[in-house]
C-alpha cells in the first residue's frame, strides 16, 4: 500500500493521524488505504469529485459511518491526540467514549445547515444545548456561551438572533449557526464537510474569511472536504487529492497546484475557470476523460 504521506516539517505530533483506514458497504470499499495527517494550526483539503470518498473518510472520523448505514471500517486506525495528550484509537473508541468526543473535541460542520438543524427549536437553544451536553455547565452559562459564539462569527444583532428559528434565517446566517456550535466547545478538530456548497459565490467568501479568522484565533486543526479547487487555493495549507476511493497524490497547496503528478489532479485543476478562457469560441471545449489510475 503506497503512503502518500510526506515528512512533516513541523516539530509537534499530528493531532490526528489516519493510517490505511479501508471503509466498506457490505461488498462496496468507499474508502480504501487512505491514510494522511493534521497538526494543529493546519488546514488539510481533501478534495475529488462525487463519490471519491471524501465524506465518508469526513465521516468515518467521527464514527458517524457506522451509525444507521451498512458501513463498517474493514481496516485501519484513526489515531487522536487527546487534550490531555493520550493517543487514542477511534476506530476502536467505545461508543460511549465517542459521543464524549464528537462534538466536544472533533466537531463537524455539515453541507447543509437547514437539514442538520432542528426546525422546533431556536438556534440559540439548539447552540446552548451543545455546550450543556458536553461542558458540564447550566443554562444560564451556556446560553451565555451561545450568544459569546454568536458574536465570534460575525452575526448581526447576536441577541435577538438567539430566539430565531432555523427557517427565519438566510442560508449564510444558518452556515455561521452551524460554525458557533461546532466551535461552541472548542475543538482541536474541526471537519468542514464542503461548508459552502449551497451558498452564493458572496457569501461563500464571508464563510471562507470567517473560517480562516477563527483557525487563528484558536489554532484548530481544520480538514475542510470539497470538489472545488477554488476553496481549496483560498483557505488551504495542504492538499490531499482522492479518486475512486483512494488517495492519488497529497502535498503542500502550492506544490500540488504548481506541480501536480497525477492525470486526475490536473483534470481537477483544468475544470476550474479562468478569465478570458473562452475568448473567440461559442461554446466550451470538451475535456479529456481520465482513464483508469
Amino acid at each position: 500500500m503506497t503512503d502518500y504521506r510526506l515528512p512533516s516539517v513541523m516539530s509537534a505530533a499530528p493531532l490526528l493521524s489516519i493510517n490505511d483506514l479501508t471503509v466498506a458497504f457490505d461488498d462496496f470499499v468507499a474508502v480504501s488505504g487512505v491514510s494522511f495527517d493534521v497538526h494543529e494550526g493546519q488546514t488539510l483539503a481533501v478534495v475529488g469529485e462525487s463519490g471519491s470518498g471524501k465524506s465518508v473518510t469526513a465521516l468515518s472520523i467521527m464514527r458517524l459511518v457506522e451509525l444507521g448505514t451498512r458501513a463498517k471500517i474493514t481496516r485501519g486506525e484513526i489515531l487522536f491526540r487527546t487534550p490531555g495528550g493520550q493517543t487514542i484509537d477511534l476506530v476502536t473508541e467505545p461508543e460511549p467514549s465517542m459521543r464524549q468526543i464528537r462534538g466536544n473535541q472533533i466537531s463537524m460542520i455539515f453541507q447543509e445547515p437547514l437539514t442538520s438543524l432542528n426546525p422546533v427549536y431556536t438556534v440559540g437553544n439548539q447552540v446552548a444545548e451543545a455546550v450543556m451536553l458536553h461542558q458540564d455547565v447550566g443554562k444560564a452559562e451556556a446560553q451565555a456561551r451561545a450568544l459569546e459564539m454568536f458574536e465570534l462569527v460575525r452575526i448581526p444583532e447576536a441577541k435577538r438572533r438567539l430566539k430565531e428559528y432555523p427557517h427565519q434565517m438566510s442560508g449564510g446566517m444558518r452556515q455561521r449557526v452551524m460554525i458557533a456550535m461546532a466551535l461552541s466547545c472548542d475543538p482541536t478538530v474541526l471537519i468542514a464537510d464542503e461548508p459552502t456548497t449551497a451558498l452564493d459565490v458572496t457569501i461563500q467568501a464571508q464563510i471562507l474569511a470567517l473560517m480562516r479568522d477563527l483557525q487563528s484565533e484558536t489554532n484548530a486543526a481544520v480538514i475542510i472536504i470539497t470538489h472545488d479547487m477554488g476553496v481549496v487555493a483560498e483557505v488551504a495549507d495542504d492538499v490531499v487529492v482522492m479518486n475512486r476511493s483512494k488517495v492519488v497524490e497529497q502535498g503542500s497547496v502550492y506544490d500540488v497546484f504548481e506541480k501536480p503528478a497525477e492525470p486526475y489532479t490536473k483534470a481537477l485543476l483544468a475544470s476550474v475557470p479562468q478569465l478570458g478562457s473562452m475568448a473567440g469560441t461559442t461554446e466550451p471545449s470538451r475535456f479529456d476523460l481520465v482513464g483508469e489510475q
